[in-house]
């Protein structure tokens, strides 16, 4: 190997070629010789010296630094030192060489002449690494800026940028922006299988076979809206778009896309279009059933007119009556409900008028109010213990009266409604149950909305039914007005039971427990 500079090849000056040793990430750890001219065996051996610069010691202390020769082999620029402990007070040139590094030992008077050329080097060297720092530096501050400035732009949005290799298959998030759905930590690159694995199923199919036919055919740009799953386990309805790479024929290698986070904008949309389609089926009802019971008083009243009073039996006279009284009643019940919908749906919920209630009197009186409605049939009435509370006792009476009449409209017709009242724990609880066919899995999921009625429910003749299918819906805004909750199970064997929890305040513990009394009323 050649010196660093021309010699004569009588020269007495040490030379000796280092090689780097790297470390496991590719870093100068140290180095050892690889060949010396004789000047430098000489030396070498005298100090009995090793292969390692980083054991050359001399009476405990180091001969070099290495840190300075990594500095030497990484920047280029050569460095002059004075030999610790050296007698003759002698100078060392370090210079990179090839691969490795060139040291010479040079004597006093060499090592002068030498400092004024190496200095001369060494300060252009350094104006020239100094320069380049200085627009590397520039370099890297406009890149974090933009970098910045994109990361920002895409959090405001709430994509998640994604880039998909097709060589290996791996699909890479941004770091800055991937922890939108709670996965940063964990998957800032994965296979493409594992974003398959986390679409919806009913998504999964149509998202991920059209993902395949647009990476075969000749487009470039490639959108679907699917759900996403989050790492807590929710789903995110997402909006993603990708734009596909080819090479020089046509094949393809890369895709980078942004998947958006659109959970809240289809949230509003779904909104809106229950919004609309709630004020269409409000008004289309409301005309429909309305106009039923005013066409009976207009057409009542008309015939009263027209026959005059002489020409009246007293029996048609009280038919015509009573129709006029029911469906004004039917009227005024309709348009109660619909007061509470709007309370409901506007002001944030039904408005209570707590008091001391004893629920076995208002099971009571609501049954003796529909039994005279339904002469024959039988409610049966059970309330176990006290039943006393704060509640509201007229809208819990509506409660009861929306329950218990719906079991008479559609439960067995020859078996009695069960109305049962206990307290447990800290929770009231009211149940009405009756036997008959269960109510469908499909109508049991909305049972409790507004306008919802079930098949043939509309026509039936029965005179509690308004039409308007409000009744369970103001039951549920009742009973979570008080703070409790309402349940329905039905099966076949079991039949129907609707079940109500009304918290209530711990009963006193000096007094004693309540008998139980029962009443069964036909």
């Amino acid at each position: 190997m050649a010196p660093a500079w021309e010699l004569p090849a009588d020269s007495e000056t040490p030379c000796i070629l280092l090689e780097p040793l790297h470390g496991e990430t590719g870093e100068a750890l140290d180095f050892r010789w690889t060949s010396m001219n004789v000047p430098a065996e000489g030396w070498v051996r005298s100090l009995e010296l090793g292969r390692h610069v980083s054991l050359w010691t001399r009476e405990g202390a180091a001969l070099f630094d290495v840190a300075t020769f990594v500095r030497v082999l990484m920047r280029g620029v050569p460095h002059v030192g004075l030999l610790p402990g050296d007698p003759a007070g002698r100078r060392y040139v370090v210079v990179r060489h090839g691969e490795g590094l060139a040291l010479w030992l040079l004597p006093r008077d060499e090592g002068q002449a030498a400092d004024a050329h190496q200095a001369e080097r060494e300060r252009a060297a350094r104006q020239e690494v100094e320069a380049a720092l200085a627009r590397a530096e520039q370099t890297v501050s406009a890149l974090r800026e933009a970098e910045e400035r994109y990361r920002l732009a895409t959090r405001a949005t709430h994509d998640v940028l994604w880039d998909w290799h097709f060589a290996t298959d791996h699909v890479r998030w941004d770091p800055g922006t991937g922890n939108a759905f709670g996965h940063a930590t964990s998957i800032l690159e994965h296979k493409l299988g594992w974003w398959g694995e986390r679409v919806h199923d009913d998504d999964r199919d149509r998202v991920v076979d059209r993902l395949v036919e647009f990476v075969a055919s000749t487009g470039d740009v490639w959108s679907e809206e699917y759900r996403f799953l989050r790492a807590d386990g929710s789903w995110a309805h997402v909006l993603d778009r990708g734009v596909l790479a080819r090479d020089d024929e046509g094949r393809p290698v890369r895709m980078i896309g942004s998947m958006m986070d659109v959970t809240e904008r289809t949230r509003q949309m779904e909104t809106m279009v229950e919004e609309a389609r709630f004020r269409e089926r409000f008004i289309g009802i409301l005309g429909h059933d309305l106009r039923n019971p005013l066409n009976a008083i207009v057409l009542s009243a008309r015939a009263q007119k027209r026959r005059g009073p002489l020409e009246c039996t007293p029996e048609q006279h009280r038919q015509h009556a009573q129709r006029i009284e029911s469906s004004a009643t039917r009227m005024g019940n309709m348009i109660a409900d619909l007061l509470d919908l709007t309370r409901a749906r506007l002001a944030g919920g039904i408005p209570l008028r707590k008091g001391p209630t004893d629920l076995g009197a208002v099971c009571q009186q609501v049954v003796d109010e529909l039994s005279a409605a339904y002469p024959d049939r039988a409610v049966a009435v059970d309330v176990d213990g006290k039943a006393e509370g704060e509640w509201d006792s007229e809208r819990l009476a509506q409660v009861l009266s929306n329950l218990v009449g719906n079991a008479l409209e559609h439960g067995s017709p020859d078996a009695p409604v069960f109305l049962r009242c206990w307290a447990k724990g800290e929770h009231q609880v009211l149940e009405v149950q009756n036997p008959g066919s269960p109510i469908p899995e499909e109508l049991r999921e909305r049972l409790f909305d507004p306008f919802h009625q079930g098949e043939g429910e509309r026509e039936q003749g029965g005179r509690r039914n308004s039409g308007l299918g409000l009744g369970l819906f103001i039951v549920k805004e009742i009973v979570l007005a008080h703070g409790g909750t309402v349940e329905v199970t039905s099966t076949q064997k079991e039949g129907t039971t609707f079940t109500v929890r009304l918290p209530r305040p711990p009963r006193p513990k000096a007094k004693a427990k309540a008998g139980r009394s029962r009443t069964r009323t036909a």
